[in-house]
Order: C-alpha cells, then structure tokens, then sequence
C-alpha cells in the first residue's frame, strides 16, 4: 500500500468516527452489502471494477431521472431504450443531475427536485431511482451531481434565495432588462459563505445517500451503480480575480467538509468536484490544485468547451479546427499532468463537446468537425490509459438520443442532451447520429483491450 491509500484511509476512518450519520439505522436497512469490488475503486492513481482497470467513453444524460417521471406517458419506456442503444456503443458510465431547485429564473428547468426549503418531489426523486435501477441491470455506473453553480437546474443561488429572501439576478433577461452574468455568478458563490443556504444543500445529500431506491430496495450508499457523488455541476470560487483572495480559501475549506461529510455518510463510494478544472478555477492552475489536494476528493475533472471559450467560431473542418483542436489537447494535457504529477489523483474529462456543422440543430445535419474532435479526445485517453497517467476517462456532452426539439411538453420526447437554457440540438447526439456513435464505439473497443 503506498503513502497514498494509507492516507485516505486514515481520512475515512477519521471522517466516519468524527461525523454522526444522519438516519441512523440506515445502514441495517440497506441488509447485505454488495462485494467491495462491485463498487468503483481508485488503487495506485487508478480506477478498478471488478479487479480490473476501469477505462470508459460515457455519457452526460443529466435528464435520466426527469425523463423516468412516472407522469411522463412513453419516458419509462424511452429510457430504457436510450440505456439499451448506450450500452451498443459500450458506453457503462453516465452522469445524471440528482440535485435541482426551483427557482423563478427564466432559463430553468420549471419543476426542481427540491421544490422549497425541506421539500423534495418524491415523484422525481421515484424517477431517480428508476434511472439507477435500470441502469444496474445493465452494469452501467452513475456519476450524481447534487447541485449547479449554474442557472439551468436552479443553482446554489437558489439555496442563497431561500435563506436570505433575495431575488436573484437573471443572466438569462435580456441586458436592457438587467440580465448580468456577472452579478448571477457572485450570487451563486455566495452560497459557500451562507451557512444556512450550506446546511440545507447537506440536509438534502445526507436524505439522498440514506434514500431507499423505491424500484430495488437499495439504499443509494449501498448501490454500486453509483460510481460518485459529485458536489455540483462547474461550481466556481467567485465571478472574478478581484474576490479571489477572501473567496478562494472560503471556496477551498467548502470542498475539503463537503466532501468530508459526504465520505462520512457514505464510504463506499467516490467524491468529486464536478470542476471544469482551471477554466472554473479563475484560470489558475493553483487554485485548482488547493481546491483538490484534500484527500477528500477522490479524482479530479476537466472540462472543455471550444466554442463556448471562444477557441473556434465556426463549427466545421479547416484551418480554425485545427488550431482550437490542438489548444484543446493542450489544456487538457495541463491537467493531465497536474493530476499524474501534482495531485496523483485520476482525472476525467467529463464534458466536452462541440455543435453539428455550422452550429445546425437538426438531427439530419452533418457532424464531420464534431466527429474528428470527439475522436481526437478520445484517442487522447486512450493513449494516457495505456502509458499509465491520470487521465482514465471522458463523458461526452450530451446523449440526446430519441429526443427532439419541439416535443410537446411533458411528453417523451422532450428531453435532449441541452439544458433548457440552451438551443436544443445544439450539443447534442441523436439516435440517428451513425457516424458519431461509431467513433463513441470504437473508443471504448480500444479502451476494453487496454483494460483487459
């Protein structure tokens, strides 16, 4: 056992003597537990399942338990079939939301899973453990995120909302109707400073990691189909360089308890940030890295956006492809470094994606730049895995499959890979998307041998 394991050990033995578990008793009712090998593991800076490396291509289906609603007539029915046509192209590991709030912002989801302060939608919550249910007869791993930095689930600017009675500030109005970015996001980071606001995102990670999967009879800390929790989706320090030096360490000691907690609740299963990396870190690589050494936080994330950081304009091949290509590569390689070397944690690349061809939303448009790009990070995984380094994994943004813009609310095929913020179709993979599923298939052939 090298340095590394003995001292997250000593963190889980500590984490657990010093933090009662909330619902005491929880763990009887769970009966007997799954083999230790049933549940994701990290050895020696590596992923392991089953006693065999874990390299994946996954997906993000961040809508998995809205679309398991038993409400919504044929979403059962699609989901099964999206999980299916996953697990064709080889694809074991999806990450879902498992956290939203409702809040008045007008590019949210209408209906969060926490409706107010206290108060979940059982029937969400229903179509939660529906998701994870199926996905386990089909071996397939979860990655949960319990909240968003971001509007389109609500955000930790709402649990700030609820605390203080503030209205948000709306990036989605328009400007001359005070829309500002800026001021949304030093509203959202406020919530690492809002105890209340802190308490009840815990009260609601404790409910879930002590829920009862009501199609199983699992409780989620004894299910291996989860891989991780993760603390949110792309949660940031602050909006700015000029907070960063009161914010940064507020934000760093956040992430170190909540994990922390989180472990005590549950010490079966890994934690994870949910970063963007050091996009999300304010661009500096050393507030990624304080934000992560905790051995708390069992791996580390990177996200990469081309067109939304405004590394290519236009989506098809040529010379602008090229050259955001490689800038991609790069920066994922930065992290990738920092993770074998710095940390000596794995790394995911777990969002990453690009538009159809000239930004055309269609599910019958061409995705030849979006192919090639999928295949290169792909390839850039591949070749990690088999030297041995940090990064182990990719998710790709997002698997829209059956989904298709313009549904009629409520309906099957409302869903897509986009949140409701965003155009639908813009980053999307569609059931009829051959070639790209191709390219998703053939990465996980390669990573299958290199784990074998």
């Amino acid at each position: 056992m090298n340095s590394s394991q003995v001292s997250r050990r000593k963190f889980i033995q500590t984490a657990a003597l010093a933090m009662p578990v909330i619902a005491s008793g929880c763990a009887q009712l769970a009966g007997r537990s799954p083999r230790a090998d049933e549940f994701v593991s990290i050895r020696n800076g590596q992923f392991y399942l089953r006693g065999r490396p874990y390299f994946y291509v996954g997906a993000n289906l961040w809508y998995g338990g809205y679309l398991s609603d038993a409400a919504r007539p044929g979403g059962r029915a699609r989901l099964g079939r999206e999980l299916d046509q996953l697990q064709k192209l080889g694809v074991n590991n999806l990450r879902l939301l498992a956290g939203s709030e409702t809040s008045p912002l007008a590019g949210a989801i209408p209906r969060g899973i926490n409706r107010a302060p206290h108060v979940q939608d059982e029937a969400l919550l229903v179509g939660l453990d529906f998701c994870l249910a199926e996905m386990a007869k089909r071996n397939q791993r979860a990655i949960l995120f319990l909240s968003n930095y971001w509007q389109w689930s609500g955000s930790f600017a709402q649990y700030v909302r609820w605390v203080t009675g503030e209205n948000i500030p709306d990036p989605d109005l328009p400007v001359m109707a005070k829309g500002d970015w800026h001021a949304f996001m030093q509203f959202s980071a406020r919530f690492y400073q809002t105890p209340a606001a802190v308490e009840l995102y815990r009260e609601f990670a404790a409910r879930l990691i002590h829920r009862r999967n009501t199609i199983n009879g699992r409780i989620y800390r004894d299910d291996p189909a989860i891989m991780t929790w993760e603390l949110a989706n792309e949660p940031r320090p602050c909006a700015d360089d000029s907070l960063a030096e009161k914010d940064v360490p507020i934000f760093c000691n956040w992430v170190d308890a909540t994990a922390r907690f989180i472990h005590a609740q549950d010490p079966n299963h890994l934690v994870g940030t949910g970063s963007e990396g050091i996009q999300g870190s304010l661009g500096q690589p050393d507030y990624f890295i304080a934000a992560h050494k905790t051995p708390a936080i069992d791996y580390v994330t990177v996200h990469m956006w081309l067109k939304n950081w405004g590394w290519l304009q236009e989506p098809q091949l040529g010379a602008e492809f090229e050259i955001a290509a490689g800038k991609a590569r790069e920066h994922v390689e930065q992290h990738n470094k920092i993770a074998t070397d710095v940390l000596k944690k794995p790394l995911v690349l777990e969002e990453f994606g690009l538009p159809r061809d000239h930004e055309n939303y269609s599910p019958g448009s061409p995705t030849t730049a979006r192919d090639e790009y999928y295949r290169r990070m792909f390839e850039q995984v591949a070749e990690s895995c088999a030297a041995g380094r940090a990064l182990q994994a990719a998710n790709f943004w997002a698997w829209a499959g059956e989904g298709r813009a313009g549904s009629p609310p409520n309906s099957a095929g409302e869903f897509l890979g986009d949140p409701p913020c965003e155009p639908q179709g813009l980053n999307s993979v569609f059931d009829t998307d051959a070639a790209t599923q191709t390219v998703i298939a053939r990465a996980n052939q390669k990573l299958s041998v290199l784990a074998a």
